[in-house]
């Protein structure tokens, strides 16, 4: 019997020569031409988000306010930031955001988690935005949070409607 030796050069070799041709055989086969993009959302199909965030639950401005404002006088980043949220009932859950300092994304997923709202018994999907900004528009260099409501599609009205209030 023949014992055949072979270096640890050429064991190198034939592994990578092995790798190369797996991967490119594995690349033509993986890559159709005739898939379609795929989006995937927290949204189940035709499901529209209701905006009546503030009919629903009502207290949120000066509940969002009072969590808020402390934080944003200290950190006085400024941006705006889209939340959503499920409602059953009164509990709310699946608390989305997206925008935002990254300063404020945990407190405010927390102070939308802990809002008082009665609403329908099925799971419904809201939405609202909040802006931070340092100065109000009369130049008084307060601290701004605002909960902004965005208007129902169907209704014509001004895209959004807004309520500010000043620390």
């Amino acid at each position: 019997m023949t014992a055949t030796t072979r270096t640890p050069l050429k064991h190198l070799v034939l592994a990578a020569a092995g790798a190369w041709i797996a991967l490119a055989g594995g690349v033509a086969q993986a890559a159709p031409d005739d898939l379609q993009r795929v989006e995937i959302s927290g949204r189940r199909p035709g499901e529209i988000p209701r905006t009546d965030v503030r009919a629903t639950c009502p207290g949120v401005d000066a509940s969002i306010v009072t969590r808020m404002s402390p934080l944003q006088f200290r950190a006085r980043a400024e941006g705006l930031s889209t939340i959503s949220f499920r409602l059953n009932g009164e509990t709310v859950s699946d608390v989305r955001q997206t925008g935002s300092p990254l300063e404020y994304r945990q407190l405010l997923r927390r102070a939308v988690s802990d809002l008082k709202c009665s609403g329908p018994a099925r799971d419904t999907l809201f939405v609202m935005q909040v802006q931070f900004r340092n100065e109000g528009d009369d130049g008084d260099g307060a601290n701004r949070v605002a909960m902004i409501e965005f208007a129902p599609p169907a209704a014509g009205a001004p895209a959004t409607i807004a309520s500010a209030t000043a620390r």
